[in-house]
């Protein structure tokens, strides 16, 4: 049957316990994982702390004074979530490796690895402390990423990354004995992959920045100020405009998304794409656990309670809501991935009409509140998405139970011709009301409005023309558009019901009409998150500081020239001076009658005797203070162990 088909796939399945407890009768758990996450926190702080050491601060503090840091323990820069355009999906693998943990804060999952107890009042404060525990035990992975000393935060990320991926993995084989585990163990595989692209891009790291070194290849990884899709995009402004009518277009191109060179997504967008997929796949696994379970006791408790005269329509009731609950989780999969991605289509267009100067209406908030909007964008966008799924499934499965119950239901019962009399009444008071609709502007158009003033123009003037026919017809159609109000103001409220839940997921746009936007906490933290990106990420603004930057540099270049002769100038300088002294003495050491025609300081020229006992007596005079000075000093002269060695050259 199709019942069987359809929920023996999702039977109920036994979670192991999230403290280590025993997960089938006889199986014990080898991997305690509230223990790891907690000693986790050792290697994560010494990790950040030798990398802070490692950073130097840029400027100088008064500690430095007192303790000799060397201007050491600088700020780490996780990453740059606004503006960075470069290695987004290693930060992107990073979140991801982090998502599990995440979608456990939301499911109070991760509150349980603490094993004290609070009251009610108390339990913001354990998610508050779960929440820091997180960001510190996968600091690490941002840490190795952004840090400038890149073979050693290489090795350090990969060896980081290479603990939680084995854990993980002896967690997910471990204890096969309950097959009932297996559902549970496929939640960290989103992570588990991540940590391989990681330990992946760790290796190419520390592989290139080896080889740069063995080379004595300076490597610069450092993201410039104006990164080269702005360049491209402020040097399109610059030339003449082509008609983009004349330009032929790709159906995929037209329709779907249409690929843009010198657009860039920034690492934001990228992070919270991938956390927003790993979480919702996390939430489906949840719901086919326990979806399958809330259904077959709530199908128990109806049966018990109702009589056995009506079981078998209760049965039958009760396996439609089943199956259209089931049947209802694939277009509410496929809704919200669709979401994802457009999304970041939505993002690239509005951005790019905020570059172009199309500022549409957005709620006007201080600068502090735009700036704390963006920095919860990601939080909500993740939250937004899966409340968006469970809202879309319930949506869904109303909709499948009301065609069920009104379409399938009367058919199997015989009642088929009953049915088709309820269709074609109802079809028939639409098509009177589109017809009454229709003859109201037809007679407005012809017999109401004046003519054109000009036959060039392309619609009639609003100017009403045969007054008296209009006012009755007017007063004849008051009454009927009561009744057709009425219908219609029905039909207002199930759209906007319907397209409210569909829209749920959607925090680029208002749910509330025009005024009430600021209400829309949702679209207050997107127009917040573009607002900042807009200014901060400006091509425009972003080159003209780059012009402003590259030509105060220049300035200061030419100042320091000016005022003092190049440094490669003295250093030529003082090398042709010590050379020519080496030579002098290289000369007088392998001459020395040449000593006697040197002019001594303090005594005239031509003073010493020119005999050669003198000048013996003189070379050995010399020779023994050298040998004085070396017993006393125990270093041999440098000039003579130099000449020494050129002889021997």
């Amino acid at each position: 049957m199709l019942q069987d088909s359809a929920w023996t796939t999702a039977t109920p399945l036994e979670s192991s316990n999230a403290t280590g407890g025993s997960s089938a009768e006889g199986c014990k758990d080898m991997i305690r994982m509230d223990l790891f996450v907690h000693f986790s926190l050792i290697p994560a702080v010494l990790i950040t702390l030798l990398l802070s050491y490692l950073q130097r601060r840029a400027k100088h503090r008064h500690i430095d004074d007192n303790l000799p840091l060397d201007q050491r323990f600088g700020i780490i820069e996780p990453a740059n979530f606004g503006s960075s355009s470069r290695n987004r999906w290693s930060y992107g693998a990073a979140c991801g490796a982090a998502a599990t943990t995440v979608f456990l804060l939301f499911i109070k999952g991760y509150s349980s690895y603490f094993p004290f107890t609070t009251p009610v009042w108390a339990n913001v404060f354990v998610y508050l402390l779960s929440a820091l525990e997180a960001g510190v035990d996968y600091y690490p992975f941002f840490a190795c990423l952004s840090t400038r000393h890149k073979i050693i935060g290489s090795v350090l990320g990969f060896c980081y990354a290479l603990s939680w991926f084995c854990v993980q993995v002896v967690y997910i084989f471990d204890c096969q004995i309950n097959e009932n585990t297996h559902f549970s163990k496929l939640i960290p595989l989103p992570s588990l992959i991540c940590c391989l692209f990681l330990m992946g891009h760790f290796i190419q790291i520390f592989a290139k920045h080896l080889k740069g070194y063995c080379r004595a290849e300076f490597i610069d990884e450092e993201e410039p100020f104006l990164p080269r899709h702005q360049y491209n995009y402020v040097k399109n402004l610059l030339k003449a405009r082509t008609d983009e009518a004349t330009v032929a277009k790709s159906c995929f191109a037209k329709r779907i998304y249409q690929w843009d060179p010198n657009f860039r997504f920034p690492l934001r967008m990228i992070v919270t794409s991938l956390l927003c997929l790993i979480c919702l796949y996390n939430f489906i696994l949840v719901d086919f656990y326990i979806s399958p379970k809330a259904v077959m006791r709530l199908d128990h408790i109806i049966l018990e309670a109702v009589n056995k005269t009506l079981a078998d329509k209760t049965k039958r009731s009760l396996l439609i809501l089943k199956e259209s609950w089931f049947y209802s989780t694939f277009p509410a999969i496929a809704v919200s991935v669709t979401y994802i991605f457009h999304v970041m289509a939505c993002y690239r267009t509005q951005i790019k009409s905020l570059f172009r100067g199309e500022k549409k209406y957005m709620p006007l908030k201080r600068p502090p509140a735009v700036l704390a909007a963006s920095i919860r964008y990601t939080g909500y966008q993740i939250a937004f998405l899966l409340w968006g799924y469970l809202v879309l499934r319930i949506l869904c499965f109303l909709v499948s139970v009301i065609i069920a119950f009104v379409f399938v239901v009367p058919i199997q019962d015989g009642n088929g011709m009953q049915l088709l009399e309820g269709i074609g009444y109802a079809l028939l008071g639409a098509v009177l009301m589109a017809t009454v609709i229709i003859v109201q502007v037809l007679a407005s158009q012809f017999f109401f409005l004046q003519d054109k003033l000009y036959p060039t123009d392309q619609t009639k003037p609003l100017a009403i023309n045969n007054r008296r026919a209009f006012q009755n017809f007017s007063y004849f159609f008051l009454f009927y558009s009561a009744m057709l109000g009425f219908g219609n103001c029905v039909l207002r409220l199930i759209i906007n019901v319907f397209l409210g839940s569909w829209l749920f997921a959607r925090i680029d746009r208002p749910l509330f009409p025009r005024g009430y936007e600021s209400i829309d906490m949702g679209y207050c933290t997107w127009v917040g998150m573009l607002r900042v990106d807009f200014y901060h990420t400006h091509p425009v603004a972003v080159a003209f500081c780059h012009l402003l930057i590259q030509e105060s540099e220049m300035n200061k270049t030419q100042a320091q020239t000016a005022e003092s002769p190049p440094p490669d100038v003295l250093e030529a300088c003082q090398g042709k001076k010590f050379r020519t002294k080496w030579w002098l003495m290289y000369t007088l050491q392998n001459n020395p009658r040449l000593i006697m025609d040197r002019k001594q300081r303090g005594s005239a020229v031509g003073t010493f005797p020119m005999g050669t006992e003198d000048l013996e007596s003189l070379m050995i005079s010399t020779v023994r203070s050298r040998k004085l000075q070396i017993k006393e000093t125990g270093v041999p002269d440098p000039v003579q162990s130099k000449g020494s060695e050129d002889r021997s050259t």
